[in-house]
């Protein structure tokens, strides 16, 4: 044997959060939060400030979901 951990559970959960970061890098990205630099409002909350704490929370809840299923 060459003494290499076996255990496929580390490397799963590296490969979800380096999939995670670079979703969250293009969600992001200027060009795409060009797209929400409107005057338009979500509920009352301008639309660029809601797709970013809306993107957010869902980026902290994915890694959360990964971390547990580790």
């Amino acid at each position: 044997m060459s003494g290499q951990d076996h255990n496929p559970t580390p490397n799963r959960y590296r490969d979800r959060m380096i999939g995670l970061f670079l979703l969250a890098a293009a969600l992001f990205n200027p060009p795409l939060l060009g797209l929400f630099g409107v005057e338009a409002r979500i509920l009352g909350v301008p639309a660029l400030y809601a797709w970013a704490f809306g993107i957010w929370a869902a980026v902290i809840a994915l890694a959360a979901l990964a971390g547990r299923a580790r």
